[in-house]
């Protein structure tokens, strides 16, 4: 590994490509082509011309490449046009983790249910909705200060302090987070934390961290917020864009010195940490579990745009995406999350930069298996199919269990291929305790179904369903209505409402005489105060039950019916009257 390492042409931040449209189609059938027209970083097209000798392809339409990375997100319609090898770098549906407004929605609810496993984010509030809530925040005597995102921004652009309610429009969109006024210091200086996470599949889950990545430091010294300082930009954000514009910003001009600037990479800062006694192990086991429980509120939405885009895709590869998570660490040490970026910057304008995203974008595509021979299994299994399909005249339809089979057997291919293959990334899930969190997943699924009115669209297929039984067993539906009982019935000998048919409207079409003539008969009888020791009239309801079931087929009961309790004698009567009117006629 090493010895490659040390072959790998050097990346200095910037890649100018030349000779790619005049690549011969020979020369495409040998090796893959990575579609770059989208993205607008050398670091990425480096990668696959220098380090995997790719061809790079510029047309934003073209169909016939293996690789595609844009900056951009993606939609539905893009995954489910790609062919099975084909790979993007990013999920459909990622809004729900990536907008400020989502994400602070989707965790709040995580936190509502599991208010104890939820607490590594700030308490949040989404405005204009909440703003009445977060009004009352703002107590006489005492100072909380808050601090105010426009939902859909990058870069700190438009983020303010506040302690005051009136610096807020009512009828603005923002999102107000309590401000974490300890946080942990070196130098005297406040940072946090740009975590790289690889999701690599969505049903099952597959999650991957980057074990460097960056470390932004504010330029100015920290000072807790007050009335004179929150205006300090400098000293209250470490946003890379605002800081990098002060004076005192020192840049890193040396990649063999990552501990040096107000930029630095995580593996120099932690190895500092650890000189000084703090638990470093501690500390990334606090942020993978951080991780999981965030993916964990999105997994039923990404897993139903992935399949709806791609329901035959039981190896789960055609998506993966690298998105940067911001971490605060607070006085504890402990990491709170501060928002999650799906499109994280990959500029390249210092040594540490370069060398850390090329290796980064590097160990991405190979743990991935963009290769050649991954393209050539997954084709020779499409025509594999194919052929089968031509010699039966039908397409194959799998069973329930033969999916599963396969989905099984790729997730143990991608296991064995991965593990051998992961460059400075560590896998966090699956693993064997995964089981823990299913109960997140399971929740949030249950959130999903809510507010998409899934339960009220399998209702309506069932209505649907309903509508089509022929006319007349539709009229003997509408028609099925309750014998009497007496009012005075014992309530714990009264059968189940919802499964007797009353048989004064029953409609037998004179096809059996005899049953027509045990309705008759059941009709005139004196019905005399039962015991509760003995009920015969039961007995002989459902005997007539039974009978009714046979001359009707499939019938359908209403779902409610009347309340025997609220049900005098003279309604009772009036009743009994009107069924044998009915069958003197007939």
């Amino acid at each position: 590994m090493k010895q490659q390492l040390a072959k790998e042409p050097h990346f200095n931040g910037e890649f100018e490509d030349s000779g790619s449209e005049t690549e011969d189609n020979s020369k495409k059938k040998t090796t893959l082509i990575m579609n770059v027209s989208d993205t607008q970083y050398d670091v990425v097209k480096f990668v696959g011309k220098k380090l995997f000798k790719w061809i790079l392809q510029y047309e934003p339409d073209a169909t016939n490449w293996d690789m595609f990375w844009t900056d951009a997100a993606v939609q539905p319609e893009t995954l489910g046009k790609m062919q099975p090898y084909q790979k993007i770098n990013h999920f459909p549906g990622m809004y729900s983790l990536a907008r400020k407004n989502h994400l602070g929605r989707n965790l709040m609810k995580m936190r509502k249910q599991f208010s104890e496993e939820f607490k590594f984010f700030p308490q949040t509030w989404l405005l204009p909705a909440e703003y009445g809530d977060f009004k009352n925040q703002f107590v006489k005597g005492k100072a909380r200060t808050f601090i105010v995102k426009p939902e859909a921004s990058c870069q700190g652009r438009g983020i303010f302090l506040t302690r005051n309610i009136n610096d807020i429009n009512p009828n603005d969109h923002y999102v107000a987070q309590r401000y974490m006024h300890r946080p942990f210091l070196i130098e005297g200086l406040k940072f946090d934390l740009r975590v790289y996470v690889l999701l690599a599949g969505t049903d099952p889950m597959r999650i991957y961290v980057y074990q460097d990545g960056l470390v932004r430091f504010a330029t100015e010294p920290y000072v807790p917020p007050n009335s004179s300082n929150l205006e300090d930009m400098c000293m209250h954000l470490t946003n890379y864009a605002i800081n990098k514009e002060n004076p005192n910003f020192v840049f890193n001009k040396d990649a063999s010195r990552m501990d040096i600037g107000h930029k630095r990479s995580i593996k120099a800062v932690f190895s500092k940490l650890e000189q000084e006694g703090h638990d470093i192990k501690k500390l990334w086991q606090e942020m993978y579990e951080l991780f999981i429980k965030t993916f964990c509120t999105v997994q039923p939405i990404l897993s139903h745009h992935y399949r709806s885009c791609q329901p035959d895709n039981y190896a789960n590869n055609m998506c993966f995406e690298i998105l940067g998570f911001d971490i605060f660490l607070n006085h504890k040490l402990q990491p709170i999350l501060l928002e999650v970026n799906h499109t994280p910057s990959f500029t390249t304008d210092t040594p540490l930069d370069s060398l850390i995203k090329k290796n980064l974008i590097r160990d991405t595509l190979k743990l991935m298996n963009v290769s050649l021979k991954a393209k050539e299994q997954i084709i020779a299994s499409r025509k594999e199919s194919l052929q089968q399909r031509v010699l039966t005249g039908k397409k194959v339809k799998l069973t329930m269990e033969e999916k599963m089979s396969q989905m099984k057997q790729w997730e143990r291919q991608r296991n064995d291929y991965e593990n051998a293959h992961l460059g400075d990334y560590v896998k966090i899930y699956p693993l064997e305790d995964s089981q823990k969190y299913d109960k997140y997943i399971e929740f949030a699924s249950s959130l999903q179904d809510s507010w998409t009115g899934t339960n009220i669209k399998r209702n309506q297929k069932k209505d649907m369903k309903e509508s089509q039984i022929p006319q007349q067993q539709q009229q003997v539906k509408n028609n099925v209505v309750r014998a009497p009982f007496k009012p005075n019935t014992p309530a714990n000998n009264l059968p189940k409402l919802q499964n007797i048919p009353r048989p004064e409207s029953i409609n037998i079409h004179g096809e059996d005489e005899q049953v027509s003539a045990k309705v008759t008969k059941l009709s005139n009888v004196k019905m005399q105060p039962r015991q509760q020791s003995e009920p015969p009239i039961l007995r002989v309801k459902q005997t007539v039950k039974k009978q009714i079931q046979q001359a009707i087929p499939k019938p359908c009961l209403q779902p409610k019916l009347f309340d025997m309790e609220s049900i005098g004698q003279d309604k009772f009567n009036n009743k009994r009257q009107q069924f044998q009117d009915m069958m003197l006629a007939k």
